[in-house]
């Protein structure tokens, strides 16, 4: 997991080191940017000044300015310079120097040119020299609105000069312009460049800052999105192992993660599992199988001893011919319980009778069940499709459990719909906690409570039933009866018609 993690911290810093760089190039250039707007923002002052004192203060040159200009029509009068004004054309030329067109698409009148390394300007100079012109006070102010770079806005403040240069501070902003007082005191103006306005710049900083954090959770998004595949691929190849797959893909997602580690660590050790329970089988089914000879020549000895023997020796070799026969039928049950757990049974499907089946059971286990009330509830369509040999097994080994236990009664209920069979055997015996019902089904496991050894059986007569109904669709459920025990109910599926489980 190490390197795992490793490899997302290092794809995390290389894009933060990208994201930091980009950031920086983008900030970089927006600051760039303004400056060169505020830049041209001035030459654009200076060339609308220079225009203006060109055409209304009847100057043929104006020293003052960045541009070097032609005069190639001069316009007469206020309103034609003031249209004039509004028709600027901006050019930048092949060396980077500005060059600015005014008039009409059909002929400039005014075409200047300012070198692109420009950097003192005699703003001051122009203006004066345009608010002192023998101008009329309303063309000068008239004059100055139509010009699109400047704001003018009245103010009130105390002026010793007509035109003097003022600062205004907006917190770490500054804004220098100039007051003019016009013809009278109280008409007093504060002429500025209309730069772009700082939050302009603020703008962009924030907008590149939320670009940069929207990159890195995307980028956070995708490894974590990349980890989670890894670890839903992950579960899908433990799900496989507890299956039983033996073997991995060879080509597996994370090949080179830890994730592929842990998955063939688990295949490995699931392969060793399977090799330990299939040698555990073989040994339990080798054992049983060399246990029946053995068995046998008992059982044959024990008859010869029995015609020999007088009354209190025939009644003890009796109660060893029991014991042999119980030790049969252990031997008989595990290798039953061995078949049906490596699934290697052949089931015959088949329509049966449950009533023929029920009536079979108490018919040859009478003995057992004569001191018992067993009452059966079976409809008259009762034609089930099972393996009969292991049905009759599975519902003998459920009404065997019950006569051990119930004190007086036993109940069968059949009942089915369109989906599955179920069968419900009951008893009036002392039942089965709930923190108990789950472990009846283990082979040899034995409860704390009255059903114990003492009441008979080797704990694999219920793990038997279990398996008997795993193989045909449906399981066996332990919940409390009506009649005060246990009820076990055998339930399967109308579907499961395979042939074999193997």
């Amino acid at each position: 997991m190490q390197k795992e993690m490793w490899r997302l911290y290092r794809h995390l810093i290389i894009g933060c080191l990208i994201i930091l760089v980009g950031c920086y190039a983008a900030i970089e250039f927006a600051m760039f940017r303004v400056a060169e707007a505020k830049h041209e923002q001035v030459l654009c002052v200076d060339a609308e000044l220079s225009v203006a004192l060109l055409s209304m203060a009847g100057k043929n040159a104006v020293p003052e300015s960045q541009f070097r200009w032609q005069v190639l029509d001069r316009p007469k009068g206020l309103a034609q310079t003031q249209a004039l004004l509004a028709q600027k054309k901006w050019q930048r030329l092949s060396n980077g120097d500005y060059q600015l067109a005014f008039g009409t698409d059909a002929g400039a009148s005014f075409v200047g040119v300012a070198a692109a390394d420009s950097k003192r300007f005699h703003l001051e100079a122009l203006l004066k020299g345009l608010l002192l012109s023998p101008l009329s006070y309303a063309d000068k102010l008239s004059l100055l609105q139509s010009i699109s770079c400047l704001s003018v806005d009245p103010v009130s403040s105390e002026m010793t000069s007509s035109v003097e240069g003022v600062t205004l501070t907006y917190g770490v902003h500054n804004k220098h312009g100039f007051l003019w007082t016009g013809h009278a005191d109280s008409d007093e103006y504060y002429i500025s460049i209309d730069h772009i306005g700082p939050l302009s710049l603020t703008f962009t900083v924030v907008a590149i800052v939320a670009i940069a954090i929207i990159a890195m959770l995307a980028l956070i998004w995708r490894e974590l999105f990349y980890l989670d595949l890894k670890r839903k691929n992950f579960e899908n190849l433990t799900r496989q192992i507890a299956r039983g797959r033996s073997g991995l893909p060879k080509e597996i997602p994370d090949s080179n993660g830890t994730l592929k580690e842990l998955a063939y660590s688990f295949d490995s050790m699931s392969s060793h599992i399977q090799r330990l329970l299939k040698v555990q089988r073989e040994m339990i089914n080798a054992i049983s199988h060399e246990l029946r000879t053995p068995i046998a020549r008992l059982r044959f000895g024990l008859e010869v001893i029995k015609d020999d023997a007088d009354q209190s020796m025939f009644d003890t070799v009796t109660a060893l011919e029991g014991d042999v026969e119980e030790l049969n039928t252990l031997v008989d049950e595990v290798l039953t319980y061995g078949k049906l757990e490596e699934g290697s049974l052949a089931l015959n499907f088949q329509e049966t009778s449950v009533k023929q089946l029920l009536g079979s059971i108490l018919e040859n286990n009478e003995p057992l069940l004569k001191h018992l009330e067993v009452v059966i509830d079976v409809p008259d369509n009762d034609e089930v499709v099972a393996d009969e040999h292991h049905l009759h097994r599975a519902l003998q080994n459920l009404i065997l459990n019950a006569s051990k236990y119930a004190n007086s009664k036993i109940a069968i209920v059949f009942s089915s719909d369109d989906e599955r069979w179920q069968l419900d055997i009951e008893d009036d015996g002392p039942g089965i906690a709930i923190e108990d019902r789950d472990k009846v089904f283990i082979p040899f496991q034995r409860l704390d409570n009255s059903r114990t050894r003492a009441s008979g059986g080797y704990g694999l007569g219920l793990a038997i039933v279990q398996r008997i109904a795993f193989w045909h669709g449906g399981a066996v459920l332990v919940d409390a009866s009506e009649l005060g025990g246990a009820k076990f109910s055998l339930i399967w599926s109308r579907n499961q018609h395979q042939k074999s489980v193997s």
